[in-house]
Formats: structure tokens, sequence, C-alpha cells
């Protein structure tokens, strides 16, 4: 793919936003840190991007409002948004480019050049929306095995390891449904600290060895040692 010619491409998205009645300057700002990351990091086909870091930029308080600016940069073709729901993986952004192809709309005012440019990046567009996640391949396990043999380093059982392989396993290596694991071992670090924290959960709510001891109900039995 070409390279991103940075001035080309932003002088024609700051065209369509002047075409566009649509698209306020918190619009504006919103797509320029959107840009200023895009930039930093060399102008990958897609980027994963941290709201935060983006609301800092663009000096956008509210994460209502950057949700909505973001879904209409979305609606209006400026850009592709894939949320996530896990904090480990950031959500992931696609630029489409303005530096390449005609952003106009087909109709009958425009050459036959224009419109096949429009048609081409559509079908870009489309094509590349389809391959952004599988662009951040997930990294299961080979097996069942490699999980027990990794929980033992950590002193595990291989019960517990058996849990999480077909635990996951059976919903696709994926988190929250939707995100694909990228770390199995992190996940797993994860899992085993949430099984601690059950443990410790439990252990906390069983009555102390000597509460009968204390007992002083009627039937109290004073001929049992404290």
């Amino acid at each position: 793919m070409r390279e991103v010619n940075y001035i080309r491409h932003l002088n024609a998205a700051l065209r369509k936003f002047s075409d566009d009645d649509k698209i306020s300057s918190s619009h504006r700002s919103l797509y320029l840190a959107f840009f200023e990351v895009w930039n930093q990091k060399r102008f990958p086909k897609t980027i994963m991007v941290n709201s935060k870091r983006v609301m800092a930029l663009a000096k956008i308080r509210s994460r209502t409002t950057y949700h909505k600016l973001l879904k209409d940069l979305k609606n209006r073709g400026y850009l592709q948004y894939h949320p996530s729901n896990n904090p480990q993986i950031g959500s992931l952004v696609e630029m489409f480019r303005f530096d390449v192809c005609s952003v106009q709309k087909m109709n009958k005012t425009h050459s036959v050049s224009e419109q096949v440019s429009v048609q081409k990046m559509v079908s870009f567009n489309k094509d590349n929306s389809k391959h952004i996640i599988n662009s951040y391949k997930q990294s299961g396990p080979k097996n069942e095995q490699v999980v027990i043999e990794y929980f033992k380093k950590e002193n595990r059982g291989a019960l517990e390891a058996k849990k999480f392989y077909n635990f996951y396993e059976s919903i696709g290596w994926k988190l929250n449904g939707k995100n694909p694991i990228t770390n199995w071992q992190a996940c797993a670090q994860n899992w085993m600290l949430k099984a601690d924290e059950i443990k410790h959960d439990q252990r906390s709510k069983q009555p102390g060895q000597n509460g009968d001891n204390l007992n002083t109900g009627r039937n109290k039995n004073y001929g049992k040692p404290f």
C-alpha cells in the first residue's frame, strides 16, 4: 500500500469537513486527535487507541460526548471504529485515506474516472473492515498439555489448568465473547488471581473452629470442655 501523504490527506479531510454540514468544530478536534495518534504510529492500516489519551488531545472531558462524536465520524465515512470492552486491549480505529482516492459522492455531475475512484475506495474499506480484528491474531495455547505445564510452573494443579483450558476453549479463546485473547498466559494469571480471591473470601466467611463452644443456646452441654 502506498505511503500516506501527510499534507494531501489532511487537506482532503479538511475539504471534506467544510463540505459536510453535519460536522462541527468538536468533530474536527476529535478527528485531528486520531490523526495525530495515527501519524505518531507511522500511519498503519489500523491503530489501537486509548480513549483517555485521545480525549485529552481533543480537549473532550465527557465520555458520552466522545462516543457520540466518534459515532458521527464513523457514520459520516471518516473512519472505522471497533470498540473493545477489555481493558488489556484498546479499541481499534481504521483511518480512511483521502490522499489517494476521490471522496465525492457518485452522481451525474462527476466524471467516470471520479466514480471509479469512489467505487474502489468503498470496496477497499469494506474488505478492510472484515479483516481489522483478524490483523490482531489471537495467541492461544497449542493444546491442553501446554496449559498444564504452565500451571505447574506456577505451582498450580493440573485440575485447575484443565478447567481454565476447557472454559476458554469452549468460547473460542475470546474475552467477553468478542475480543480475541492475544496473550493466554496473562489471561491465565488473571484466572489464578481470581481463584485465590474466591478461596480467600470463602475462608473468611467460614465460622471459627471454636464457634460452637461459645454458643449460649438453651441446649448447651456444659460438660463439653472449651
